[in-house]
């Protein structure tokens, strides 16, 4: 139950702070263009990576990185107990989950302009085209991030986390009405409307198939993995500007898509 009411918690508290960033992106001033920052430490890229801008404002160091570890009373986390222990996705080889792999989001730190994503370590993240590998945090900066592309990464990872850590680590305490409110930015954004043909292990499950899809007990993650990943991907075709979405297998998921690239991210 404890879960439960933070899931509903948490999806009340971001549609709040997503209806205030775009209430108030409107009303920030135009600014100059930053030099490069410092490349951080990136997890391996996935099928839909691409090249960070090269206009990336040089951002203050985070002053806040909540950590992943359980709170005091709480029990860690038994990854045995998950549906998606064991599961890798055929697609990348990689693990569905891992110990350290929950974002654990606070969305108290949530403040349009005034976030970075970090790792564990709080080196800064830099807009890329890659989908999360688990465990990156949110962090607060007192600095307004001047760059469009580094404020909409950290507003992604807001949309983002949340719908990751809900599917991958705490499905089994989320009803199929709280999975659809926390994805529903998702659909006010016609991404991921609609629904595959038929379900298996190749489908490309809409936001509403892929709840329905890991309730039928599957052995495989790959369809999983990939909504998340092309979730992530088409709000970051909304809201980048100036960026190159050409994978190094020379493919571009926005055109593919038919996205248009900066049209910018709609709010609930």
């Amino acid at each position: 139950m404890a879960r439960i009411r933070y899931v509903r918690k948490l999806a009340c508290l971001l549609l709040c702070a997503w209806i205030v960033v775009g209430c108030s992106q409107s009303e920030q001033p135009a600014l100059p263009d930053q030099p490069p920052a410092e490349q951080p430490t990136m997890a391996t890229a996935a099928p839909e990576a691409n090249n960070a801008p090269t206009n990336t404002p040089a951002p203050a160091a985070p002053t806040v990185a909540p950590s992943t570890a359980p709170k005091a009373g709480e029990a860690a986390l038994d990854l045995t107990r998950l549906w998606s222990y064991g599961l890798t996705s055929k697609r990348t080889g990689e693990a569905l989950i891992t110990e350290d792999g929950m974002h654990n989001l606070d969305p108290a730190l949530v403040s349009y302009g005034y976030n970075l994503v970090v790792d564990k370590d709080g080196n800064t993240f830099t807009p890329v085209g890659t989908p999360l590998q688990g465990g990156e945090q949110l962090a607060a900066t007192a600095t307004y991030q001047e760059d469009s592309n580094m404020r909409e990464y950290a507003r992604i990872f807001t949309i983002m986390a949340p719908i990751r850590d809900a599917i991958l680590y705490g499905f089994e305490s989320t009803s199929r009405d709280e999975w659809l409110a926390l994805t529903q930015i998702l659909t006010r954004n016609n991404i991921k409307t609609t629904d595959a043909a038929t379900v298996d292990a190749r489908s490309i499950l809409s936001n509403a198939q892929v709840y329905d899809y890991i309730a039928g007990g599957p052995t495989d993650g790959s369809p999983v993995m990939r909504y998340l990943e092309e979730a992530g991907l088409e709000l970051k075709c909304l809201a980048f500007v100036d960026f190159d979405f050409t994978n190094p297998e020379g493919k571009n998921h926005c055109e593919e898509q038919n996205i248009a690239v900066g049209s910018g991210i709609k709010t609930p």
